[in-house]
């Protein structure tokens, strides 16, 4: 039945578009409300969005939430500088291990361990040729469970986490947050392992295996991994395709006349791989070159003087230190670009925050600070801080945009320091054994 023209509506084009209603016509708070089913990454890409939107981001309501979902435990319940903030200084806090009252926890070992990986509330040992998977439970504040691998049959010389979502064969049996664990070892073998368990052995290098790439080549889409060894040569091992020892072998490329003692992916270009041996020869390789022409696949060489003590790939840029020296080279043209850092004694370590153009080495009894910015078109590389407080080689060195972490097998301490200045933060003693420290009053999964 048709309706008499008194009560049909037409509506043209220009009437909807006048009675259309856009996202800054909701109320802040609603919209807020909408926030609750948002992650702490999403409603910070919706701070970046637009000022309207910045404000429905920095809604204390949604970081109330933020902040108990972070901290189930911890009572909210004065914040006098703001909820946004006080989640921030918190996580600060934590990062920088500024703990009041921190958990101590004893492990005993039997022998000292020569590699460790920190992930969440697990932990990976490795001493010698065994592996020593163990869980922290925070709600007991214990080690719940350790478990000893013996599958490899010489020492452990490197070891690297991935995420089980790049590697295309256990998509769909785990969640993505996992991530499985890839060792190599003097006994020439790759090994995966998840679960507690080896999950497949690679074999193809001719001598001890010293050095797997920090990341996978091809932005992990095919779950490529690089190894290289005393023989010289730089390998790439599909870990997707579930098959096992050479039969995972993807090619092989030879070029190095002495041991290849690092492996980098480098930045602007994710089939490029960086390789340094221990004669300091530095070459460039094109994983989706063919290796049947060898010399086809390197597409850069360069050297450095001293011992390789590390390397680091940002961008186009490869960062080296070696001897007493942190030199910077393009990879696209493989030309020196500057030294970021030169030391009056040998390098033991060195690490990098590249967002901050900051560099951090690793000397006798101290560590020490390098802006790259500062130091680009100057004769003399100065430091802008000296991290003392060691009595023997800083062999061991953490960096990330929280804090700097220094040790030296020569001594008992552990320091900590603010990661842009030499403000020291904590610093720990062990004359006995192993130690990890958690804190007591922030004792949650993700402290």
């Amino acid at each position: 039945m048709d309706l008499p023209p008194s009560t049909s509506h037409s509506c043209s084009p220009r009437t909807t578009m006048a009675t259309s209603t856009s996202i800054t016509d909701v109320d802040v708070d609603a919209l807020a409300r909408c926030a609750d089913y948002l992650t702490l990454q999403e409603v910070s890409n919706m701070a970046m969005s637009c000022k309207f939107l910045k404000r429905v981001a920095y809604s204390d309501s949604v970081w109330h939430r933020l902040y108990r979902e972070k901290w189930p435990r911890q009572a909210s319940t004065s914040f006098s500088s703001g909820v946004r903030r006080a989640y921030l200084d918190r996580l600060s806090a934590l990062q920088q291990f500024k703990f009041v009252d921190p958990l101590v926890m004893d492990y005993f070992t039997e022998a000292t361990y020569n590699d460790i990986l920190l992930e969440k509330n697990n932990t990976v040992l490795a001493q010698g040729s065994t592996l020593r998977f163990m869980k922290f439970d925070s709600s007991l504040g214990r080690w719940e469970s350790v478990i000893a691998l013996n599958d490899h049959n010489a020492r452990v010389t490197c070891m690297r986490l991935f995420p089980l979502s790049l590697i295309s064969s256990f998509r769909g049996e785990t969640e993505s947050v996992e991530s499985a664990l890839v060792t190599s070892s003097c006994d020439r073998s790759i090994r995966l392992w998840w679960k507690g368990a080896c999950q497949r052995c690679f074999r193809g290098h001719s001598g001890p295996v010293f050095t797997l790439s920090d990341k996978l080549i091809g932005e992990g889409k095919g779950g490529v991994l690089a190894s290289g060894g005393e023989d010289g040569t730089v390998r790439l091992w599909s870990l997707s395709s579930g098959k096992r020892g050479q039969q995972a072998l993807k090619t092989t490329f030879y070029g190095h006349e002495k041991p290849v003692k690092f492996i980098s992916v480098a930045g602007h270009s994710t089939s490029l791989l960086v390789s340094i041996s221990r004669d300091s020869k530095i070459r460039v390789w094109d994983a989706n070159a063919s290796s049947a022409v060898r010399s086809s696949c390197c597409v850069g060489m360069a050297s450095v003087s001293g011992a390789p003590v590390n390397m680091k790939c940002h961008e186009s840029l490869l960062y080296v230190a070696a001897g007493s020296r942190v030199a910077i080279i393009d990879l696209r043209t493989m030309q020196r670009v500057s030294t970021a850092a030169t030391s009056q004694t040998s390098l033991y370590s060195f690490e990098i925050i590249p967002s901050k153009s900051l560099i951090c080495t690793g000397e006798t009894g101290r560590a020490t600070l390098w802006d790259v910015r500062k130091n680009q078109g100057q004769n003399k590389s100065v430091p802008i801080a000296e991290l003392d407080g060691h009595s023997g080689p800083v062999a061991h060195l953490h960096m990330d945009s929280y804090k700097i972490v220094t040790g030296s097998p020569e001594d008992d301490y552990v320091n900590v320091w603010e990661a842009d200045t030499d403000h020291p933060v904590a610093q720990y003693e062990d004359e006995r054994t192993s130690k990890f420290w958690q804190p007591n009053s922030h004792s949650d999964d993700d402290a």
